[in-house]
């Protein structure tokens, strides 16, 4: 008998046997000099997430399989505890792929290529936006406040604002700062609406940084 799709909500360490249909919304590479890794996010077409973890001695069978954007149906992963300083996502666990990892790409056009669940200023203005979760983040730019083009990783720092006036000083780095510097530069009517994915909240100041994670 075919085993029942889950939805991400469910996921919880009682078993290792979840069967989960997923989009791979994010996908980097660490290289750790001890113990190099893949790791992503998952989202159902609930826009629930997941983070998901190929550890070192698996990632040579993985990081040709995988793609940021593809969507796949999902079985068997180790479940543990989503713990750390910087967690990608709320979800109380996290998926690790083990030798019995099941991951097959299929279409699965009920999974949007991203549901976006925004964190509104005044929460991180406030301090009561969650700084250990990274987030989404939308507003409109103002200007550029301090570039450096030339450094690696390259860093630009610019503000936003929302509906209600609120700013905040945003940070971007490597490829990121490069795509805004350049849109900035050849933007010429209208505003500029910057929407941020995997944004971190540094020290609860309002100040966000998002980072390429490469």
């Amino acid at each position: 008998m075919a085993r029942r799709v889950n939805f991400i909500e469910e996921i919880n360490a009682t078993k290792d046997t979840w069967k989960i249909k997923v989009r791979i919304v994010g996908l980097w590479r660490v290289d750790r000099s001890s113990a190099p890794s893949l790791e992503m996010i998952f989202m159902d077409e609930n826009g629930d997430k997941i983070e998901a973890v190929v550890k070192n001695y698996h990632i040579s069978l993985w990081e040709t399989k995988i793609q940021e954007g593809q969507s796949y149906v999902g079985e068997n992963f180790d479940v543990v505890t989503n713990e750390g300083q910087y967690r990608c996502c709320k979800h109380p666990f996290k998926l690790i792929f083990q030798k019995g990892t099941i991951m097959t790409n299929k279409q699965l056009s009920e999974i949007p290529l991203y549901i976006y669940q925004f964190t509104a200023f005044e929460d991180i203005l406030s301090g009561v936006a969650t700084t250990n979760v990274l987030i989404d983040f939308i507003g409109e730019f103002i200007d550029i406040e301090m570039s450096q083009p030339e450094s690696m990783p390259k860093k630009v720092v610019f503000g936003m604002r929302d509906q209600r006036g609120n700013n905040i000083s945003c940070t971007l780095w490597g490829q990121f700062a490069s795509q805004l510097l350049k849109y900035e530069r050849d933007h010429k009517f209208g505003p500029i609406v910057v929407i941020l994915t995997l944004a971190k909240i540094r020290e609860a100041k309002g100040n966000i940084i998002f980072s390429s994670w490469s």
